[in-house]
């Protein structure tokens, strides 16, 4: 792979130049710096990076999080927030370019995009990026596989590069703005804040942009940028649509620059850019393209072994490994504490009150008390978990009045991911057991096997209601996704009739 050495020269140049430390000092007034903004560097890593230049475990990797991300969107097509999406988006209408995944109802691109993204953070079964806490894939993959259906003749190991591609740049600018602070501290979701720019390079490519255009769709897509975190404080239905509204406004921009509409080439760099209008200036250049090309984000994004948000993954094993280890049962335990770092005790553990008393399911995906009294009332945390049904059970309603949560700083992650946790569960007998859980399943370190994932892709589609011989032939495809020679048809398989 042989990037533009120019862009890299000269942007070394002016970081050697600047007074900063993991971040950099921007200019102070309208003169913008005079070497070319980083963005040049990604569009080009993005426009000449080939299925040959990535590694094998890269490879494998994406196509495992390709085939993740699309089993965890099947399910969620008539879950509250996407169902009205899709009927708006039946009834506007517009010419029929892409599937709705699992259907063979076909939308505008960006709006099969958009469902389709919303659909895959919908059940808080999608992958995380945990440096940044960013879903990337969920973002990423939607909007490749819409723009690869609208294209048409988009091979296996195409797919496989954009996604790949795609994620790596998101992941690294998640990474790169406000260094070692949590996005959600700040004030920030990563999703569809960084995920914007994302999807604008992935649509750009698949769609065969040159150079101009895509840095012009990125330029377009940055003055659409939005993602606050509040819709996850609050628990709302707006939590399920920030990817969506990331995947939809990138092939936007993408298609708008296609036709010649021009924006910014200031994107992260500018008197008004990226770092310094959102991040103040505070920003680490080497995550941003440190290793390019060498290092991608596909090996350390980590799989959701449970449909609820990655943050309180680390309270569900360790609960879990307790009532197996001691065989606690519910009527045994008099309290539990759950001590977590502030930005998980801000989307997990506080208040209280609203923490033991979901009102929404998206409330109870954000709740460590109801995670884990799942996790002691049925020694498993799934799916039936965070439904209607669910949040009727007095079983769980009760026990999550005996949970505490407590802040610990000393449970801050060193590179920025999903906090430690510690629990103590007291008996009523007397008896105290601890945990302290540093990485949950799926994280890298402690990752899910091919046989988990499989289980996992299985239970999504019998929740989708996809016949069982169907989902085998799927996941058979999937395996050999590099083989494809035009992935909408894989697509078309997976409706579901």
């Amino acid at each position: 792979m042989q990037l533009n050495r120019r862009s890299f020269v000269q942007i070394a140049t002016w970081v050697a130049s600047s007074a900063a430390v993991p971040g950099v000092a921007l200019a102070s007034g309208p003169a913008a710096p005079r070497a070319p903004d980083a963005m040049y560097a990604l569009v080009d890593f993005f426009l000449q990076t080939q299925y040959a230049d990535l590694p094998a475990d890269v490879v494998e990797a994406t196509k495992t999080q390709i085939l993740d991300t699309v089993a965890v969107a099947l399910p969620a097509l008539h879950e509250d927030g996407i169902h009205q999406l899709y009927a708006m988006a039946k009834a506007s209408g517009g010419k029929g370019e892409s599937l709705v995944l699992g259907t063979n109802v076909r939308l505008p691109a960006e709006q099969a995009a958009r469902l389709n993204a919303a659909m895959a953070a919908t059940l808080e079964f999608d992958d995380t990026y945990e440096p940044s806490l960013m879903h990337a894939s969920g973002v990423v993959i939607p909007t490749a596989l819409s723009t690869a259906d609208w294209v048409g003749n988009i091979s296996g190991k195409e797919l496989i590069t954009v996604v790949a591609l795609g994620n790596d740049v998101t992941c690294r600018l998640s990474r790169a703005g406000s260094p070692g602070m949590s996005p959600f501290i700040v004030g920030w979701d990563p999703t569809p804040m960084y995920g914007i720019l994302g999807a604008t390079l992935v649509a750009g490519r698949l769609m065969g942009l040159d150079r101009k255009q895509m840095m012009d769709a990125v330029g377009l897509a940055y003055h659409q940028m939005s993602g606050n975190a509040q819709a996850s404080v609050d628990g709302t239905l707006g939590k399920r649509l920030g990817a969506g509204f990331a995947s939809y406004d990138g092939i936007l921009s993408a298609r708008l620059a296609q036709q010649g509409v021009f924006g910014s080439h200031n994107v992260l760099q500018g008197f008004k850019g990226l770092f310094k209008q959102y991040h103040q200036g505070r920003v680490s250049i080497d995550a941003l393209l440190g290793d390019l090309g060498k290092s991608y984000a596909a090996v350390d994004i980590a799989a959701k072994p449970y449909p609820c948000c990655r943050g309180g993954h680390v309270a569900i094993d360790g609960t879990l490994d307790m009532v197996k280890t001691y065989n606690l049962t519910p009527d045994q335990i008099a309290k539990v504490v759950i001590y977590s770092p502030p930005a998980e005790m801000m989307l997990l553990g506080a208040p209280i009150e609203k923490k033991r008393n979901p009102q929404s399911i998206v409330e109870a995906q954000f709740s460590n008390p109801w995670m884990v009294a799942a996790a002691i009332q049925d020694r498993e945390v799934g799916l039936q978990h965070f439904t209607e049904q669910a949040l009727k059970r007095q079983d769980l309603r009760q026990l999550t009045q005996r949970m505490y949560t407590q802040e610990d700083k000393s449970l801050v992650r060193p590179d920025g991911g999903p906090g430690y946790v510690r629990l103590e569960i007291t008996t009523t007998s007397g008896d105290t057991h601890t945990r302290l859980v540093k990485f949950a399943k799926g994280d890298p370190k402690n990752p899910m096997t091919p046989a988990e994932y499989e289980k996992k892709f299985f239970e999504c589609a019998t929740a989708a209601d996809m016949p069982r011989a169907q989902a085998q032939q799927v996941l058979q495809r999937f395996k050999q996704l590099e083989k494809e020679q035009d992935v909408a048809a894989l697509q078309s398989a997976m409706s579901i009739l």
